[in-house]
């Protein structure tokens, strides 16, 4: 009987909640630092801690934890250290911060064997006379911001963020780069500057001093993103890039919800051809969503690689006299403000402003008349969509001729809700995971993230819950947009519609064939996270289920031992549901998105490292294909594309089988090429005839789509010889028109002509 009393006292302390403050209240007095680690899920494991590698997001993490670990309340929230990392990055320099603390932890042999207990009210209680707790020293140092674009980096340690809650006496502060010989002092609210030599992962040294005479040492790793130390592939040479421009838009933008414009900022440099080195047939090459700006210029220039076959798209586009110009969107500081922007997932409008004047500049430069070619990598697509239908309808003239779409989100993207309610939850429920709120912040919080996102976890979000999902009516778990967000940015893309005056073309990720990535409803993850000896998390993952179905996709767990049980203290789930008319986004046929590609968010972060390991699969669909085909006449996302799929593309290059977001295989460079290289044929003496496109290649019939009335139109087709094998005269075509007819594998041309003008295009039967 009293055994099952005990349990029935755990069950209820179970239902309260041990990460509830109170719980631990009553052994403030009884600690002697007055910071208990037990009070919060130790993430960083700051017991045993590793300070041979200290990254940004580790030392947030271990100051994150003493702050809410301490019942005296001695250490400012996160955001106070986040806010001085922007003040930093405005002013060119790297904070450091020093937390110098002492913590206790509960000894499990204490707890069982019942030295400590709970009391009638719920609180932990200590035996008279004992001292259950373990004492942990930590020193540590930090920078607060991870990584420079300078290759000279200026570093400054405030007064300010120096954080003691012991009795230490701090007396210097050392730093030696790359190795420990050579220590120089670093005076207090003084920059000072370190010169590094290479790119990527540096270590640097600090050493701690106290004035008892001891000291403790320190290895932190930094990163450098310099461009002038980056080698890119020319032709098979390699050589250094240096000849980077900044570039300021004209044209401001207010985005949703911001109280004023302002004019967007970005970066570029043009890789001349190889040929004769004159600015005379610009290529534009975009960046695509990049949070944190972790793509330089050398490496979207990379994006070009074809695969395994170590050719570059942009190499052999240079040998054939054409010129590269690279457009990044980078990290800035809003003029006049402390306010850090990034670039890379910024608005979708502002960043295509910046392209505007991008092509306006190039146009004034180049030499000659040949049009433009811009190539644009998934969002890049979308802002250079924006971009030159934005200045067609105001008069500025992109004097651009072929416009390709690489695998881009016309009618939005995904990233699993399970996925979202997780991340979100293990950022800013009682967790508080840094690293992953970086994450959060980057792909899910951002303007751009918001803009595309076909499911978004802020429109499932309960009333004033930060992180707990609506669990009914049905339609509340049904896929929705951002608020405010999603729906008013896909209006207004589909009503500035596509470029009228340039030749538009796809490259789809996605599979053509129904190809799925996974199954509906399957279990992605199934595992438990083992974070110390008495804290562990369960983590229950599944992809969107099947059509007209309800799932849990999302289940947290946290649990403490004790007594030898383990009792949930933290618990969040969600619920998806997907439409009658489609399976669910995740599965779907699409450009995948690898998750591996978030390991460098995970460095130093055991968890989010583990996490990515027990995965069962490690890709979902990101961008549909019928997303990055715009196709409009479907909306089962597992629908094969065929002659009856209407799309704006004249014409597309698609694959059997899904594959990576923004991969270029031997069947699509060659596609791009001989669009490049051989313009198709067309005269457009009208705007009328520049909407129209053609499904290529054709099948027993040719599908012709108009965007605008042609009336008493001839059409007439004829084979590579001129011979004419089909004509029809004093035709109205309006949207949808087709043209049954049985023709031989090859190439035809077709031609559409009135009174106003003539259209031709070329016709591939295969």
């Amino acid at each position: 009987m009293k055994s099952k009393i005990t349990l029935l006292f755990i069950l209820t302390f179970a239902l309260s909640g041990f990460s509830q403050d109170k719980v631990y209240n009553s052994l403030k007095s009884k600690t002697n630092t007055h910071i208990l680690y037990d009070r919060v899920f130790g993430l960083s494991d700051a017991t045993n801690l590793n300070t041979t590698s200290v990254s940004t997001n580790n030392f947030l993490q271990v100051y994150h934890e003493m702050q809410r670990a301490d019942f005296d309340n001695r250490l400012p929230v996160l955001g106070t250290i986040q806010e001085e990392s922007n003040l930093g990055f405005g002013h060119n320099q790297i904070p450091l911060s020093i937390l110098i603390t002492d913590f206790e932890t509960i000894k499990k042999s204490e707890i069982d064997s019942k030295n400590v207990f709970i009391n009638a009210f719920n609180q932990m209680e200590i035996k008279p006379n004992s001292y259950p707790f373990e004492l942990h020293s930590l020193n540590l140092i930090g920078t607060l911001l991870q990584k420079s674009k300078n290759k000279q980096v200026e570093f400054i340690l405030k007064s300010n963020l120096i954080f003691n809650t012991t009795n230490r006496v701090l007396n210097t502060v050392s730093i030696s780069l790359n190795d420990s010989k050579n220590w120089k002092t670093i005076i207090l609210d003084q920059a000072f500057k370190v010169n590094f030599s290479k790119n990527g992962t540096n270590i640097l040294n600090f050493k701690i001093t106290f004035s008892n005479g001891e000291y403790v040492t320190q290895s932190n790793v930094f990163e450098i993103d310099n461009t002038s130390l980056t080698t890119v592939n020319k032709n098979n040479s390699t050589q250094s890039v240096n000849v980077i421009n900044t570039i300021t838009a004209t044209i401001p933008y207010q985005g949703y919800g911001e109280t004023a414009s302002f004019l967007g900022q970005g970066e570029y440099q043009i890789f001349p051809d190889t040929v004769d080195g004159i600015l005379d047939k610009p290529i534009f090459l975009l960046d695509g969503f990049d949070p944190g700006d972790s793509r330089n210029i050398a490496a979207i220039y990379s994006l070009l690689n074809n695969g395994t076959s170590g050719g570059n798209l942009g190499d052999q586009l240079r040998a054939q006299g054409f010129d590269v110009v690279v457009l990044n969107f980078p990290t800035y500081t809003r003029p006049g403000t402390t306010t850090v922007i990034d670039g890379g997932v910024d608005y979708i409008q502002r960043n295509a402003m910046i392209l505007v004047e991008l092509i306006n500049q190039i146009n004034a430069l180049k030499i000659g008349t040949t049009k433009n070619v811009v190539i644009g990598p998934s969002m890049g697509g979308l802002i250079s969509r924006y971009a030159l239908r934005y200045m067609e309808q105001n008069s500025l003239n992109p004097d651009t001729r072929l416009y390709i779409s690489f695998d881009s989100p016309h009618l939005g993207a995904n990233v699993p809700i399970g996925f979202q309610h997780l991340f979100n939850y293990m950022a800013y429920g009682p967790l508080g995971n840094v690293s992953v709120q970086t994450i959060v912040n980057g792909m899910l919080k951002s303007p751009a993230g918001r803009e595309m996102l076909l499911d978004h976890f802020e429109g499932h979000l309960q009333t004033g819950s930060a992180t707990e999902f609506n669990t009914s009516p049905n339609s509340a778990l049904l896929p929705v947009g951002c608020p405010n967000y999603r729906n008013a940015f896909q209006t207004e893309l589909n009503t500035m519609g596509f470029p009228l005056t340039t030749r538009n073309i796809a490259i789809a990720n996605g599979a053509g064939n129904g190809t799925m990535t996974g199954t509906p409803g399957m279990e992605v993850m199934n595992h438990t996270f083992n974070v110390t000896t008495t804290q562990r998390a369960i983590i229950n993952l599944n992809f969107t289920p099947l059509a007209n179905t309800n799932l849990e996709v999302s289940h947290f767990r946290g649990q403490q031992s004790i007594f030898g049980f383990w009792i949930t203290g933290y618990e969040s789930a969600s619920t998806s549901r997907s439409p009658s008319f489609t399976n669910g986004l995740d599965s779907a046929p699409g450009g995948r998105f690898d998750m591996n590609s978030l390991s460098s968010a995970a460095t130093g972060n055991a968890i989010l490292t583990e996490f990515l390991a027990n995965l069962q699969i490690q890709y979902f669909d990101f961008i549909p294909t019928l997303s990055s085909m715009a196709i409009s006449n479907v909306n089962n996302l597992y629908s094969n594309v065929t002659s009856s799929s209407i799309t704006p593309f004249a014409a597309y290059s698609i694959p059997s089988v899904n594959e990576n977001h923004i991969t270029l295989n031997p069947d699509n460079v060659a596609f791009v090429l001989n669009e490049i290289l051989n313009p198709a044929l067309a005269t457009q003496n009208n705007v009328i005839f520049s909407g129209v496109s053609i499904q290529n290649p054709i099948q027993n019939e040719i599908k012709i789509h108009t965007d605008y009335e042609i009336n008493g139109a001839s059409v007439s087709i004829t084979d590579i010889l001129g011979k004419t094998i089909y004509s029809l005269n004093n035709q109205n075509i309006n949207g949808n028109f087709e043209i049954p007819i049985s023709l031989s594998n090859g190439v035809y041309v077709l031609s559409i002509s009135n009174e106003l003008g003539s259209v031709t295009k070329k016709l591939i039967k295969e």
